[in-house]
């Protein structure tokens, strides 16, 4: 498929900068940038092409502990890097709240019904408080 892709592209890209190239010569001055871009347009279908054929998937850890790049496509020279940690004492007395008020939904605690359209806990009487 992807070489149907490449094949009708390609051509349909170059066909319309050459007509571009033709509505330019005739007077219409947007059409030079116009039939500058159709070419690039088709260069970047060629390399997409060559890129997709071309890549190799990456290997798993144990498998390749060099971080090599392979192809423009995968990042696999990423470092890892340890998860970012909460400081609770940073938090205002606002988003201390909102965030309890969220782990209080995660826990399911209470749930977002349409009389309760916050979740928020419910009293003794059954309202939401």
């Amino acid at each position: 498929m992807l070489h149907f892709l490449l094949v009708t592209v390609v051509p349909a890209c170059l066909l319309a900068g050459w007509w571009q190239v033709h509505r330019a010569l005739g007077g219409n001055l947007l059409s030079y940038f116009y039939s500058i871009e159709w070419p690039i347009f088709a260069l970047l279908a060629v390399v997409a092409w060559w890129q997709l054929v071309h890549d190799q998937p990456g290997r798993r850890e144990e498998e390749a502990p060099e971080r090599v790049r392979r192809s423009f496509l995968h990042r696999d020279d990423e470092i890892p890097s340890r998860p970012l940690e909460w400081d609770k004492s940073l938090e205002t007395p606002e988003l201390a709240a909102y965030n309890d008020y969220l782990r209080g939904l995660a826990a399911g605690r209470s749930r977002k019904t349409w009389r309760n359209p916050r979740g928020l806990p419910l009293s003794a009487d059954g309202e939401a408080g």
